[in-house]
């Protein structure tokens, strides 16, 4: 009998957290033989790789752009053209079930609470099947990209709920009674995949990109540009940092901040009003940004709200120290005392305090930096996480163990 699939279902192939995390799971999971087929429901810069790993369905849900220009106008003199979107839609649907009904799914994956109204509508035919749904948002993410009345049946059908971070289990256990004895947290981290990587970086990247000095402090951010990221908190402590601490050559480098970002024009603007344009710089979003990375010193994560984000285990991993602000996410739970420093919630002068702090001790900023990666490797196995995975995997569709897993 044809083992059944378990169908992971992303809401685009953008390279933001979600999706590499999500990206990294299946490589481990095929590595390990296990039946997957994906729907990925917009495209993006990660599609190629995830091609790579897994088959995949994709979902076009703009089907009024699918309608020649021309075409339309003349259908719409006829008062056909919502006939024609209707069929256009219909038509898509019909593929997306075949394609699907073909591919044996017997457990739906669901990564990230964006998938909510795909799930909702396109994946009717689905809804019998167990859920389990990957949760990488909290409350101002909800606001953001979700329905509430698709995300109440999400979760309703979820069968097992997997956070990325205790913060986020919290969430949906008291905001939305989720059953506490049907979540788990877990985050994944390959670090193996990362230390090869990081053997080939690209050195003084920063220095040749950006002509920065060779002895630069440099204290980085990352992500999209977008208030929740809090771009505008990370340039105010920019401000702060440099003024107090000149004649030092420190810098602020932010990755993942690019024209097409809706804030990207009023955040370069604060920069540029206040003189600082050869001091913080804003690099686009980048396949290089581990490259990035590993010229930072300290990181600055000024999110408002962020659930558990790569960068910070990438920079532990990179005995980078972060700081962060409490109450924002579940970087704190990794950060502590010892990694690094958890000032108030947007105390934008306790933070400029701490790295100032580390900016003046080196010997601090190492000794933080090798506590952090210590706790991302006992935290966050790489093995175990995905065996936890598959284990839950197990629990709504058993399947059969290959013989390279027992070896």
């Amino acid at each position: 009998m044809e083992q059944k699939k378990i169908l992971f279902v992303s809401h685009d192939a953008n390279r933001a957290g979600s999706q590499l995390l999500l990206l990294q799971l299946l490589r481990l999971l095929k590595e390990r033989s296990i039946p997957m087929h994906l729907l990925l429901c917009n495209g993006g810069e990660l599609e190629d790789d995830f091609a790579e790993v897994i088959t995949i369905t994709r979902l076009n849900p703009q089907y009024s752009e699918m309608t020649p220009l021309l075409t339309g106008k003349i259908l719409r003199k006829v008062n056909l053209h919502k006939l024609y979107e209707e069929h256009s839609a219909q038509k898509e649907n019909d593929r997306i079930i075949a394609e699907l009904e073909g591919q044996n799914i017997g457990l739906i994956f669901v990564n990230s609470i964006a998938n909510a109204g795909v799930y909702y509508e396109t994946l009717r035919f689905l809804h019998h099947l167990p859920l389990v749904l990957f949760v990488h948002e909290l409350a101002m993410s909800v606001k953001i990209y979700t329905h509430e009345k698709h995300l109440n049946f999400l979760l309703k059908k979820t069968d097992h709920l997997i956070a990325v971070s205790k913060a986020v289990a919290n969430y949906y256990v008291k905001k939305y009674d989720f059953p506490i004895h049907h979540v788990s947290t877990f985050t994944l981290i390959d670090h193996q995949h990362i230390d090869e990587k990081l053997k080939n970086v690209q050195v003084q990247i920063l220095e040749k990109a950006y002509r920065i000095p060779e002895n630069a402090i440099v204290i980085g951010g990352c992500g999209n540009a977008e208030w929740r990221k809090g771009n505008d908190l990370f340039n105010w402590i920019a401000r702060n940092v440099i003024q107090r601490t000149t004649p030092l050559p420190v810098y602020f480098v932010w990755i993942g901040a690019g024209p097409q970002h809706e804030i990207y024009d009023l955040i370069e603007s604060d920069i540029r009003m206040m003189g600082l344009s050869d001091r913080i710089i804003l690099i686009p979003p980048t396949p290089q940004a581990l490259d990035y990375i590993n010229r930072f010193d300290i990181l600055l994560l000024s999110s408002r709200e962020d659930p558990y984000p790569l960068v910070v285990l990438e920079a532990a991993l990179q005995e980078i120290p972060v700081v962060c602000f409490e109450n924002a996410g579940g970087a704190p739970e990794l950060i502590e005392s010892d990694a690094g420093f958890v000032v108030p919630y947007m105390d934008i002068n306790a933070a400029s305090d701490a790295i100032i702090q580390l900016v003046l001790d080196p010997e601090l900023r190492d000794r933080l930096g090798v506590k952090g990666r210590k706790k991302v490797l006992e935290r966050h196995n790489t093995d175990k996480s995905v065996s936890n995975i598959e284990a839950i995997i197990q629990k709504y569709l058993p399947l059969q163990v290959s013989e390279k897993q027992n070896q």
